[in-house]
């Protein structure tokens, strides 16, 4: 390789954490020691940075990670850096022009505790699929959700983004649905970016609609402007649409062997899937 590699942006879910959702010893012990070279260790993942800290805040080579899809960059003291949320009439509109798929659809905002998960309460009628709000993540995360009779009515705040979440196929049908809606601009006052992360096998899927400028490539790009680093000298893993861009940003991108299948096509380079340490083999074979 012509240029030495200063930073490596990692994906969470199905690339550093592993099918128990944990980060496996071997993954450990190679980021320590690009750490310990100087190499600038980024965590990016959709998750939100609350959802994210709990598996790095105990980790010694990371400082700061971005977070929401690439809507916020924050150190894991808590200083934010960045921060890339949406409006409310942004958010309002987008909530209007996907009713049909309600059962479905959470309200994100930047919050510590309680209400960081906006949801409709399940009200008995009869849905195509289960909804999200009977869904066993909100049974077992009940304090930092909020469930409200409208979710487009009232929104407290500019929330980081807008989700749908659910069986594979009905998060497809709403892709296609509010692109639909959006491909109309007259009718569309705001701009948005729709980010998939898909996991066929276990049928299940999340669509993000954010800001037409948030995402995980775009955050990372300003990130690194902040650090000084050019793209020939960043390496990014990922396994999922959502990573896309991120990984067309990188000088090397690097596939998880047990990312979706378009990903595998396109060209890049492959290494173990996250069961088997693939992020230890990346930053072997290219950074130590």
């Amino acid at each position: 390789m012509s240029q030495k590699i200063r930073m490596v942006a990692i994906d969470l879910d199905g690339t550093l954490l592993n099918s128990s959702k944990q980060i496996s010893p071997v993954d450990r012990e190679a980021l320590c020691a690009a750490a310990a070279l100087g190499v600038e260790i980024v965590p990016v993942t959709g998750r939100n940075f609350h959802f994210a800290l709990p598996h790095l805040q105990d980790e010694s080579f990371v400082s700061s990670m971005i977070t929401s899809n690439g809507a916020v960059i924050r150190s894991l003291d808590g200083k934010t850096h960045f921060r890339c949320a949406m409006s409310r009439d942004a958010a309002s509109w987008i909530l209007k022009a996907s009713r049909e798929y309600r059962p479905y659809c959470v309200v994100v905002f930047d919050q510590a505790e309680q209400s960081q998960f906006w949801m409709v309460t399940a009200n008995g009628k009869v849905a195509p699929v289960k909804p999200v709000a009977e869904s066993a993540w909100v049974r077992h995360n009940p304090a930092v959700v909020r469930f409200v009779p409208s979710l487009e009515d009232g929104l407290p705040d500019d929330p980081l983004q807008v989700l749908f979440t659910g069986p594979w196929q009905t998060v497809r049908d709403a892709a296609s649905y509010i692109e639909l809606q959006l491909a109309d601009t007259e009718a569309a006052p705001h701009r948005f970016r729709l980010l998939r992360t898909e996991y066929p096998k276990r049928d299940f899927a999340i669509l993000d609609v954010v800001r037409a400028d948030c995402s995980k490539g775009h955050a990372l790009e300003y990130w690194s402007r902040q650090k000084g680093i050019p793209p020939e000298a960043i390496m990014a893993i990922g396994d999922n649409y959502n990573d896309l861009d991120m990984l067309e940003f990188a000088g090397l991108p690097v596939v998880m062997g047990n990312a979706e299948d378009a990903l595998l096509r396109i060209g890049w380079q492959i290494t173990a899937d996250c069961d088997s340490g693939g992020v230890a083999q990346a930053i072997r074979q290219f950074v130590l």
